[in-house]
C-alpha cells in the first residue's frame, strides 16, 4: 500500500479526489492536507459579485467529499517539504511520509503597498476574499454611491470590474462607478488584438472606466495616483493581479509530466511548467492538470511512465459581460451574447455538483 498526499485543495487536486474508484481508495492511502474545510469555486466569483448566487452556491466541502471517496482529510497546511526523505512538514509541526505527493496549494499575491490595508481587497486567496465580501456587498445597499477601482488587465480583473459596475446599474447607481487600471496597453493579452479590444468595448459599454499603461505601485488613503496626474478615490480597490510566488515562497517549476522532482507532482498556481509555450494558468488548465494527474498517479502506482501533459491549445473561456451576456473565447472566434452566458452557468453549475 502506497501513500498518495494531495496538498492542497484546489481544482487540479480535487479532480484527483473525483476520479479515485472505491478500489484504488482501498488499495492506496490517500491523504488530502488543507487548512480550509471548504473550496470555493473561482469560476463562480463574478456571480456572486454580481448578485447573482450567494456564497453557498459556490462553496465545495472538500473535506466531506475527500472523507466520502475514502479519503483521509488533515485541516493543517505545509511549511516544508523534504524531497530527499519524502515527508511534507506541515504547520502543525507533524511530518507525513509519501510515496507519491501532487502539490496544488495555490499561491500568494503580489502585493502592494498600501496605507489603506482595510479597503484594499485582494481576490487571492479566494477564502479571504470570501471573508471580506459581506462586508462590501453592504456598499451596494447603504445609500452611497460606492467608488470601485480594479487593478489588473487579465481576465480575472475583467470579469471583476464587470460584476461590480453591473451590480451599480441594477441598483440604479449612476453615481457609483468603477475604475478599472490595466499596467498594459490592452486587456487579456494572451488573446488576439481583436477580441482584447472587443472585451474593452464590453466593458465600456457596461460604464467601466479604463485607464491603460497605469502600474499602481503604492495605495494611498482611500486613493491612488496616476501617471497621467490624476488622483482616483475609491470605497474599496481591488487588486486582481499575477501571483508572485506559492504559498512555500516559491514557483515550483515542473517538466512536461507536471513533476519537480520524482514522484512529486505540482499543478494550479502555484507551478510553472518549463516547456515552451508555458500554458497559462487559470481554472480551465487546472481542471486539465488534475485531470491528467489522476492517470499520471495510475501510472506510476503501476511502475509506467505516463504521456507528457499537454494543455489544450483551444479552449472555451467564458468571460460575464452583464447580467444577461457572457464573451465566449475559443482559439481566435469569439462572440457576445446571451447564449455564452447559459453556456457559462450549465458549466458552473455541473462543475459544483460533480462534487456533492
Amino acid at each position: 500500500m502506497k501513500t498518495i498526499v494531495l496538498a492542497g485543495s484546489g481544482h487540479a487536486n480535487l479532480e484527483i479526489i473525483k476520479s479515485l474508484t472505491p478500489r484504488l481508495s482501498k488499495s492506496h492511502h490517500f491523504i488530502l492536507i488543507s487548512p480550509d474545510q471548504h473550496t470555493f469555486y473561482s469560476g463562480m466569483i463574478p456571480r456572486l459579485i454580481m448578485g447573482d448566487l450567494k456564497i453557498s452556491d459556490l462553496t465545495i466541502d472538500s473535506a466531506q467529499y475527500a472523507q466520502k471517496k475514502g479519503v483521509e482529510y488533515i485541516e493543517d497546511s505545509v511549511s516544508a517539504i523534504d524531497v530527499h526523505n519524502s515527508n511534507i512538514i506541515l504547520g502543525s509541526g507533524q511530518k507525513i511520509k509519501f510515496d507519491i505527493l501532487s502539490l496544488n496549494i495555490g499561491a500568494k499575491p503580489s502585493l502592494i503597498s498600501s496605507d489603506d490595508d482595510k479597503n484594499t481587497v485582494y481576490l487571492k486567496p479566494l477564502n479571504r476574499f470570501v471573508e471580506k465580501w459581506l462586508e462590501i456587498e453592504s456598499l451596494f445597499d447603504s445609500g452611497r454611491a460606492p467608488l470601485f477601482v480594479v487593478v489588473g488587465g487579465g481576465a480575472a480583473a475583467v470579469e471583476v470590474a464587470s460584476a461590480l459596475q453591473e451590480r451599480l446599474n441594477r441598483k440604479q447607481n449612476n453615481l457609483g462607478r468603477v475604475q478599472l487600471v490595466a499596467s498594459s496597453s490592452r486587456l487579456c493579452v494572451s488573446y488576439t488584438e481583436r477580441i482584447s479590444r472587443a472585451i474593452a468595448h464590453d466593458l465600456k459599454k457596461l460604464g467601466v472606466i479604463i485607464q491603460f499603461n497605469e502600474m499602481v505601485t503604492h495605495i494611498n488613503s482611500n486613493h491612488i495616483n496616476l501617471a497621467i496626474g490624476k488622483k482616483l478615490e475609491f470605497d474599496k480597490i481591488f487588486v486582481a493581479t499575477p501571483s508572485s510566488v506559492s504559498q512555500l515562497g516559491e514557483f515550483f517549476s515542473v517538466d512536461a509530466f507536471l513533476q519537480f522532482a520524482p514522484k512529486i507532482f505540482a499543478s494550479g498556481d502555484c507551478a510553472t511548467q518549463v516547456n515552451d509555450p508555458q500554458p497559462p494558468k487559470s481554472g480551465v488548465i487546472a481542471v486539465q492538470q488534475g485531470r491528467y494527474l489522476a492517470k499520471a498517479i495510475s501510472a506510476t502506482l503501476n511502475n509506467r511512465i505516463p504521456p507528457e501533459f499537454k494543455a489544450s491549445n483551444r479552449q472555451i473561456n467564458i468571460l460575464l459581460t452583464g447580467k444577461r451576456s457572457g464573451r465566449l473565447v475559443y482559439g481566435n472566434a469569439s462572440v457576445e451574447g446571451y447564449l455564452p452566458l447559459i453556456l457559462k452557468k450549465i458549466i458552473d453549475n455541473r462543475y459544483i455538483e460533480d462534487f456533492i
